[in-house]
């Protein structure tokens, strides 16, 4: 999936792409469409699927690599990225591909997997809701909102991921607005909570099996952004950039030998 990253990235070209953080996110990805998820990549529309919800939008580069690798798309498709009457592009709702949402807008999602968590409740619906947060996207206030709400109506069939990578797009989240303590956060708002080593393919399995009762559920998933390629990591200039053919090489031959 990191490989399948970079290409996407060297051929989005000048137009760049927002890597590092979908680098931070891949085992999380990985695992949910790997061993968590619920879906037909024959029937991405099928009613009794778990709806995926994702958030930071940006990590596209994450996203689409793992769903070509489980069928929803040829893999081909990747290097068109962007292109103009592509497949692929940035910000994107189509169910027969199985995007769930798109809003372009940072801090609305979760607001949405409520509604539809609660619309599962209410007609006794079989599936559950899953969402990945980026943790600066947390800054947003209706984030919180839709925390206090899960947690008053007490929605256990709703499961947050947050990739805990301590970066925004103007370095470290501490020093610009700090989150402190994710899990203890959530829990204050009536959350089960959780944090892991969000690279740990056995932590995220074991930790997103887990359901609790009458709680929503919190992952705060501890997280490198540009995670396996030296010169990304940490690295606020990556957040979105253009990637050159040598520093391409670079990176691949870093992740292949990883």
């Amino acid at each position: 999936m990191r490989l399948h990253a970079l290409d996407m990235a060297l051929a989005a070209g000048r137009r760049g792409a927002h890597l590092s953080g979908s680098l931070s996110c891949i085992e999380i990805y990985a695992v949910l469409y790997g061993s968590i998820l619920k879906y037909n990549v024959s029937n991405p529309r099928w009613e009794g699927r778990d709806r995926f919800i994702a958030g930071k939008e940006h990590a596209r580069l994450a996203e689409f690599p793992v769903m070509a690798e489980m069928g929803f798309f040829p893999i081909e498709e990747l290097n068109s990225y962007e292109e103009d009457n592509g497949l692929l592009v940035g910000h994107q709702r189509n169910l027969d591909l199985g995007l769930e949402y798109a809003s372009l807008s940072l801090g609305m999602e979760l607001s949405f997997a409520v509604g539809k968590s609660i619309y599962a409740k209410q007609n006794n619906l079989p599936y559950h809701v899953y969402v990945l947060l980026g943790d600066a996207e947390c800054n947003e206030g209706s984030i919180w909102e839709a925390v206090l709400t899960a947690g008053h109506y007490k929605l256990d069939n709703l499961t947050v991921i947050v990739d805990r990578n301590y970066m925004a797009v103007d370095g470290n989240t501490e020093d610009w607005m700090a989150q402190m303590d994710m899990e203890l956060k959530f829990k204050s708002f009536g959350w089960e909570s959780k944090t892991v080593n969000g690279h740990s393919v056995e932590q995220l399995i074991d930790s997103l099996q887990y359901r609790p009762i009458d709680k929503p559920y919190a992952l705060i998933a501890e997280t490198v952004k540009g995670k396996g390629v030296s010169f990304m990591e940490n690295n606020k200039l990556w957040h979105q950039a253009v990637l050159s053919e040598e520093q391409y090489k670079t990176a691949y031959a870093e992740i292949l030998n990883s």
